[in-house]
């Protein structure tokens, strides 16, 4: 669009971006031919995009997975060594949380018995009789 003769804040107000914006991309275009980012320094990642995928289709696979279970798994079949905490930011950066989910005690004999007989009681009931007790009138044709 510069180059078609706009000024940096007709293009900036067109994209619904800063005029700054605008400014440093026409600057960095003339200095390195490209609108793309310099590479900058830092830490290299511990894992690739595959072990990602990996780690994230495990944890989707098996709910049940801890992120201590996940590094091991993740070791034991790529060969990458992280720290739980990676496995962490990975599962996060996903929208996906290395949490156990809530275990719920196991029902008793007493429980199973009351629950048999509550559902035996009510087997036959009619819709609406169950539009009663739950108060759904739309269940009622």
């Amino acid at each position: 669009m510069l180059q078609t003769g706009c000024s940096q804040a007709e293009v900036a107000t067109e994209l619904r971006v800063s005029q700054s914006v605008i400014s440093r991309l026409q600057q960095r275009y003339r200095e390195t031919g490209r609108v793309t980012e310099r590479h900058r320094s830092g830490r290299p990642l511990a894992t690739s995009h595959t072990d990602d995928r990996f780690i994230v289709n495990s944890a989707l696979r098996n709910r049940m997975m801890n992120a201590t279970q996940l590094k091991a798994r993740l070791r034991e079949v790529r060969g990458t060594q992280v720290s739980c905490q990676t496995i962490r930011n990975r599962l996060h950066q996903h929208g996906l949380r290395a949490r156990r989910p809530a275990r719920v005690p196991d029902h008793t004999t007493r429980h199973r018995c009351h629950r048999l007989a509550w559902a035996r009681e009510h087997l036959r009931w009619t819709r609406d009789q169950w539009a009663s007790v739950l108060g759904l009138h739309f269940l009622q044709t």
